[in-house]
């Protein structure tokens, strides 16, 4: 198996926190908690070089070559 690349570790914590920021909402408890995951997701997603209304929406894609992550989608 080929190792993961750092677009790929960033794209999988990603994906991860947005998935827990969406528990953390529907939950609507751990108010705290889900301020520094919103925020850990805003902080990563322009690392990765997303745009601000895909930030704002959590318009996420990526181009893949097989399980692999090629590069980002920001149109």
């Amino acid at each position: 198996m080929a190792r993961l690349t750092e677009l790929d570790k960033q794209w999988h914590e990603l994906i991860s926190l947005c998935e827990k920021e969406k528990e953390l909402s529907a939950e609507n408890r751990h108010p705290k908690v889900l301020r520094f995951v919103t925020a850990q997701i805003d902080r990563l997603a322009r690392a990765m070089g997303f745009s601000e209304r895909r930030i704002r929406t959590r318009d996420f894609r990526a181009s893949k070559d097989g399980a692999r992550i090629i590069g980002i989608i920001n149109d």
